[in-house]
């Protein structure tokens, strides 16, 4: 068996996007023929894990900043490397980054893997080097066929990190708007961060309290039942220009669509490519307005609870057969 080692700052099913992505690289290439481990400098000691970060033959590193763990195996150019690109980790970089992924990106054993196509023309651009594949975040999805909601108001939803970037307080703005124009609805709002003091203070000037909840952070078993009890998921990030942040794919809106959910997200990055506008649900450029304009085209919409299963099941991580035939294949050179 091919001995392969993911080095990733944190490592879990309920982790991050990111933590949650090499969660099922994991599993995937668990089932075929790779005795992988897992390498997370935040949660493992190091000196461990110093076999396997030295004599691995295949490292699979979250971000590129992972390959500072094994700069000996990298130095010695005999061991394949793969890194995922996931937008956020390229931009804004000091010239120490810039030199040292100038570096990786010269290396012939190592192949940089792109979360969207959004993301691979980023890389391209800073890089000059071309992404060797792109491939879109793979998870559980549940074969339970998502159940037929029968609310007599809108429920809607948002789990996220709440930071700024994720464009949170401009969806109240924009609930505060409809529901002066007569909407009923309750609001959910799941997730740990900055701004969530920010978020409950601007609940309450706008007189939301009734409608919407600040939850914080949640367990999976939460997170299922607030699916389960919702009918529509709202997160319209926006590319943050000055932090250099933005929404590389957006898993979390095919977690929605596997529970049966349509969505409203932003138009930029790579949630242009997880969103299919108007069918699995509703692209906004962020503002208040258009937010409130789409949420109305949602409501009035009759969406097909097969299709967005159906595009959420092409991200089940058992069926990612181009990703494992590109790992297989640049093992074997």
């Amino acid at each position: 068996m091919k001995k392969a080692l993911i080095v990733t700052s944190e490592f879990g099913r309920e982790k991050g996007g990111i933590q949650n992505w090499m969660f099922y690289v994991h599993k995937l290439l668990g089932l075929h023929d790779f005795d992988i481990d897992v390498y997370a400098y935040k949660e493992d000691n190091p000196f461990r894990k110093l076999k396997q970060l030295l004599q691995s033959q295949v490292y699979l590193l979250a971000t590129w900043e992972m390959s500072l763990f094994i700069i000996p195996s990298l130095l010695l150019k005999k061991k394949i490397v793969f890194i995922f690109i996931h937008g956020n980790d390229i931009l804004n970089l000091n010239r120490f980054q810039s030199f040292w992924l100038n570096y990786l990106c010269g290396q012939t054993q190592i192949y940089f893997i792109a979360n969207s196509q959004a993301v691979a023309q980023i890389f391209s651009q800073i890089t000059k080097r071309e992404i060797d594949l792109v491939q879109y975040p793979f998870m559980e999805i549940s074969e339970k066929y998502p159940e037929t909601k029968t609310h007599k108001i809108p429920v809607f939803l948002t789990i996220s990190r709440l930071v700024k970037r994720k464009n949170i307080h401009h969806v109240l703005l924009a609930l505060h708007k409809l529901k002066s124009e007569g909407l009923q609805f309750q609001y959910y709002i799941a997730g740990k961060g900055a701004e969530k003091e920010t978020l409950m203070n601007l609940v309450e000037t706008l007189s939301l309290s009734p409608e919407v909840q600040v939850l914080g952070a949640i367990s999976e078993k939460e997170k299922a039942e607030l699916y389960l009890s919702s009918d529509y998921f709202l997160l319209p990030s926006v590319y943050d220009r000055t932090d250099g942040s933005i929404e590389g794919y957006g898993i979390v809106f095919i977690e929605a669509n596997a529970h049966g959910l349509p969505v409203i997200s932003g138009n930029t990055g790579g949630m242009t490519e997880a969103v299919r506008d108007a069918v699995t649900g509703y692209q906004c450029d962020g503002t208040v307005d258009d937010i409130a304009q789409k949420i109305r085209t949602m409501l009035a919409t009759p969406f097909d609870s097969s299709v967005l299963y159906s595009h959420a099941q092409r991200h089940y991580y058992l069926k990612q057969k181009a990703f494992l035939h590109f790992i297989d294949k640049s093992f074997h050179g």
